[in-house]
């Protein structure tokens, strides 16, 4: 007897309904179901990794020209300039059916050509990889290290004759275990942050003072991370985590400890929306009482909703602890949302648009400042074919600060175009 179409349509449902489930029964934790648009596969205008042995290799060289109308994030007077951009980029992974193995390299180097003592290069270099010691234990390893120029509209970075640079280096191991719906995570992890003062000869003696303060920033941080899930379903797991850090400076009065405790649920529903939502406490304490101590709400969430293929929206909410690098403050509450929208117009033309509302209350007993910072940004890129893309952006920040101590407010807006070679 040849089917209906009703009992047709009702069988594909069916299929459709119970595929993931099946799929995601041997582990519940997995997520997937639903492609995010930068991610999609677009076989004619993708370029192709290079196979080399076991690994796949990615490699691409970007070369922009970016104009920013305040360079220096000055509240008044602004200069502007025009920044040409190269930033190279190569990723090695391999494909074996058992352990992994990923390490890369990302150069930007920013050319200021008006402005050239501002010209500056960074630089990532990682590597990950994970053992799996059977289907349900493995470890996960990994180091990096970089070169980072803080931006200029950075509390520390603001009003000194430099912007902030430092190097940074971290390892860390993890340790998974998986039994059904039960999931146990277990890091431990080590940081340390190093400032450079690129042209001290080259200073007046109350310059040099401004960029000796960025030394009291130099610090090792240690922690340890634990998490336990528990999958209620295929598609809903919930947890707990709890993470310590001990903050090691070389000026010893910052020196102190971290402690965050939430629990959280991880989920990809069929709405169609995937995510991570923590919410717990954070406490900090450091050494100096100049500095003080402080505790309160902590926040970590990352939502993806796909309303359509072609469509991926993002919301983030987080709030938790930073170390601004003040002379007068080592911690600040930093409280951060936003959204993002990234849609696939043409097959071959993605754009995006963004905006992200952010706040740093400084805490200690010799300061009182709240920094506002609204940021907007809009762009995309246009893949001519797999060897050539056009990217563009424009950008728009808006800071602004108040209290007895409170920093300059002001406006940098920057507009970019460049071409992503992928040889």
């Amino acid at each position: 007897m040849k089917p209906s179409l009703k009992q047709l349509l009702l069988t594909t449902a069916i299929a459709a309904t119970i595929a993931p489930v099946a799929a995601a029964q041997d582990n519940p934790f997995a997520r997937g179901r639903y492609i995010d648009v930068t991610e999609r596969s677009q076989g004619e205008f993708d370029p192709q990794p290079v196979r080399a042995g076991g690994f796949d290799i990615t490699s691409s060289v970007g070369v922009a020209a970016e104009y920013n109308d305040n360079i220096f994030a000055e509240p008044n007077n602004e200069d502007s300039d025009t920044i040409l951009r190269a930033t190279p980029r190569i990723l090695a992974r391999s494909t074996w059916s058992v352990h992994e193995l990923e390490a890369g390299a990302e150069i930007n180097h920013r050319e200021y050509t008006d402005f050239g003592d501002e010209s500056s290069t960074d630089y990532n270099l990682f590597v990950n990889g994970r053992i799996d010691v059977t289907r349900d234990f493995q470890f996960r390893l990994g180091a990096d290290t970089a070169h980072i120029t803080e931006e200029r509209y950075a509390a520390a970075s603001f009003g000194i004759n430099e912007a902030a640079e430092f190097d940074r280096s971290s390892v860390y191991a993890l340790a998974l275990y998986r039994n059904d719906r039960i999931q146990i995570e277990g890091t431990v992890g080590a940081a340390d942050e190093q400032f450079v003062l690129r042209r001290m000869t080259n200073h007046r003696t109350e310059q040099l003072d401004q960029l000796a303060q960025q030394l009291i920033r130099d610090n090792t941080q240690t922690y340890v991370n634990g998490r336990v899930s528990y999958a209620v379903s295929p598609d809903i797991a919930f947890f707990v985590q709890a993470r310590r850090s001990e903050l090691d400076y070389d000026d010893p009065g910052r020196d102190g400890t971290r402690t965050t405790m939430d629990a959280g649920v991880n989920f990809e529903l069929a709405a169609p929306i995937r995510g991570e939502i923590a919410i717990g406490n954070f406490s900090e304490e450091r050494d100096a009482p100049t500095y003080g101590d402080v505790e309160g709400l902590n926040v970590a969430g990352n939502v993806k909703w796909f309303p359509t293929d072609l469509t991926t929206v993002t919301f983030i909410a987080n709030r938790g602890v930073v170390d601004p690098g003040l002379a007068t403050s080592a911690t600040a509450i930093n409280t951060a949302f936003g959204i993002r929208v990234d849609h696939e117009l043409l097959r071959n033309l993605l754009l995006f648009g963004n905006i992200r509302q952010e706040n740093n209350a400084y805490e200690g007993s010799v300061i009182d400042r709240d920094d506002d910072a609204l940021s907007v940004g809009l762009g995309g890129a246009y893949k001519l074919n797999p060897n050539m893309h056009l990217e563009f952006a424009l950008t728009s920040r808006s800071q602004d600060s108040s209290g007895v101590n409170a920093g300059p407010d002001l406006d940098v807006n920057t507009i970019s175009a460049g071409i992503r070679f992928f040889p």
